[in-house]
C-alpha cells in the first residue's frame, strides 16, 4: 500500500517537474512604442512569444477595441527560428481620442506545451501598460490647433455663371440637332447622267457574272435564282423609280402597268418574278433547262427596256 502511494507521489513529482520546466520554456513578453502620446497618435503595443517546437499558443480575440483605446490594426508576424524554439511577434497598431492616464489592459494568452487537445494550457499575462495622453494645444493657448496645416479654399462658380454656360451649350446642341435634321430633309442634287452607270449595264454584268459560275448543289441553284430576283428588282427601281426591292411580285405589275410600257414587256417581269418566286418560295428546284430559260427572259427584259424613254407616268 504504502509502495503504490510512494510511486502516485512519484508519477506526480515527474509531470509537475515536466509541466514547470516546458512552462520555462514558453515566455511572454509585452512592450509599447512610447509611453507619452497626443490625441489621435498610434501606439504600437508589441507581444513577443518564445516557445519550443511541440508548443503551441491562442491569442485573445482582439476586433474594434482595447479597453479604451481603437484597434487600428493588427499583425501576427511569422514565427522566427531560435535557440530551442521558435520567437513569433503579434503587433497592435492602438489610437484614442482622450487624455490623461489611459491604461492598455492586461491580455490573457493560453500556452499548451504540445500539441495534446487534452492538456492543461499554460496561461500567461501581458504587462498593463499605461500611457500618458496630452492634448495637441500648446501649453497657454485656449483655440483649437488643426492638425494639418490649412488648405486653400477653391473658388466656387455663382449660379448664375453656371446656368448662363448651361444656356449657351443647350443653343448650341439644339443649333446642331437642328442643322443636322434639316441637311437630311434637303433633296440631295443630283449627279449628270454622264457620270452614272446606267442601270442597264450593271444588271446586264451582273447577270453574265451569274451565268458564269457553275451550280452543283440545290442550295447553289436556290442562289442562283435568288440572284438574279435581286438583279432584276433592282434594275426596275433604278429604271423605273420604283420599290421594287421591297414590292410583292403583284405590286411590281400594278407599278409598270402604271407606266408606259408595252404590255408584251410587263407580261414578261411578271411570268419572269413568279417563277423566281416559286423557287424562293414554294422552294421549287428547277431544271437546268429552265435554268438558262429564266436567264434569257432576264436578259431580255433588260435589253428590250434600257432604251425606253427615261420615265411617263400618267399623271392622276
Amino acid at each position: 500500500m504504502i509502495k503504490g502511494v510512494i510511486q502516485l507521489l512519484l508519477i506526480l513529482f515527474i509531470a509537475i517537474t515536466s509541466s514547470i520546466a516546458q512552462s520555462a520554456q514558453i515566455t511572454v513578453e509585452s512592450q509599447v512604442d512610447t509611453t507619452i502620446a497626443t490625441i489621435g497618435d498610434k501606439i504600437h503595443l508589441m507581444v513577443t512569444i518564445q516557445y519550443p517546437p511541440a508548443a503551441r499558443f491562442e491569442l485573445p480575440l482582439v476586433e474594434e477595441r482595447l479597453g479604451d483605446w481603437e484597434v487600428v490594426g493588427q499583425h501576427l508576424g511569422d514565427p522566427q527560428k531560435i535557440k530551442d524554439g521558435f520567437r513569433q511577434t503579434w503587433n497592435l497598431e492602438l489610437t484614442v481620442f482622450d487624455t490623461g492616464s489611459i491604461v492598455i489592459p492586461e491580455m490573457e494568452i493560453r500556452a499548451y506545451a504540445s500539441s495534446d487537445s487534452t492538456a492543461m494550457p499554460l496561461v500567461f499575462k501581458t504587462n498593463a501598460e499605461t500611457i500618458n495622453v496630452i492634448s495637441v494645444l500648446p501649453p497657454g493657448t485656449v483655440d483649437p490647433k488643426d492638425i494639418k496645416p490649412p488648405f486653400p479654399i477653391r473658388r466656387i462658380i455663382p449660379w448664375n455663371i453656371i446656368i448662363f454656360i448651361l444656356l449657351i451649350l443647350a443653343i448650341i446642341i439644339s443649333g446642331v440637332v437642328y442643322y443636322k435634321r434639316w441637311r437630311a430633309r434637303q433633296l440631295s442634287v443630283p449627279l449628270h447622267e454622264d457620270y452614272l452607270e446606267p442601270p442597264h449595264v450593271v444588271a446586264l454584268r451582273k447577270l453574265k457574272e451569274l451565268k458564269e459560275k457553275i451550280y452543283r448543289t440545290d442550295e447553289e441553284i436556290r442562289q442562283y435564282h435568288f440572284s438574279m430576283s435581286e438583279i432584276i428588282r433592282e434594275y426596275l427601281e433604278r429604271r423605273y423609280f420604283i420599290r421594287a426591292l421591297e414590292m410583292t411580285t403583284r405590286e411590281i405589275y400594278e407599278a409598270l402597268s402604271e407606266l408606259n410600257i408595252e404590255p408584251e414587256i410587263i407580261s414578261d417581269f411578271s411570268e419572269l418574278s413568279q417563277k423566281l418566286d416559286l423557287v424562293k418560295f414554294a422552294k421549287q428546284i428547277p431544271s437546268s433547262e429552265m435554268m438558262f430559260t429564266l436567264w434569257d427572259i432576264a436578259y431580255n427584259c433588260v435589253d428590250k427596256t434600257k432604251h425606253e424613254p427615261f420615265l411617263n407616268r400618267r399623271l392622276a
